[in-house]
């Protein structure tokens, strides 16, 4: 199976969670990028999944910005900001990992779903059931 490359979107406790999943499955999975405005997180993540400095940045507009550079991309913002990196990761051609939930309104949740599907990629939608 080849090793998936990722960029994860935000490094709070849903990234970070997400993010332990790759201590145990390094040889599937790589971090090759990272968007968090602490700057603390940032650089501990950055250190620890050995990301290189010109590739971690402290908003995803400027991660985004960069030509293609992974398989997936991990939005992992917070609620009201998923939107936006969503559709641009999607115009770049990547694979969402995206969490719940999709976006605020029903009209972004359908121009995601629309955008993924002219553009062919898959999205994969988290949704953490804390109380089963």
């Amino acid at each position: 199976m080849k090793q998936l490359s990722l960029i994860l979107i935000g490094g709070g406790d849903r990234g970070s969670s997400y993010l332990k999943y790759l201590d145990s499955h390094s040889e599937k999975f790589k971090l090759v990028g990272l968007a968090e405005p602490v700057q603390a997180k940032r650089e501990y993540l950055q250190e620890k999944y050995g990301v290189p400095a010109e590739f971690c940045f402290e908003s995803y507009e400027k991660l985004l910005a960069l030509p293609k550079m992974a398989d997936v991309a991990m939005i992992c913002t917070q609620d009201k900001m998923h939107f936006a990196p969503a559709m641009i990761a999607i115009g770049k051609k990547y694979d969402l990992l995206l969490e719940k939930p999709i976006a605020p309104t029903p009209e972004e949740c359908y121009r995601i779903s629309e955008a993924a599907k002219k553009n062919g990629v898959r999205v994969l939608v988290c949704h953490v059931l804390r109380y089963t």
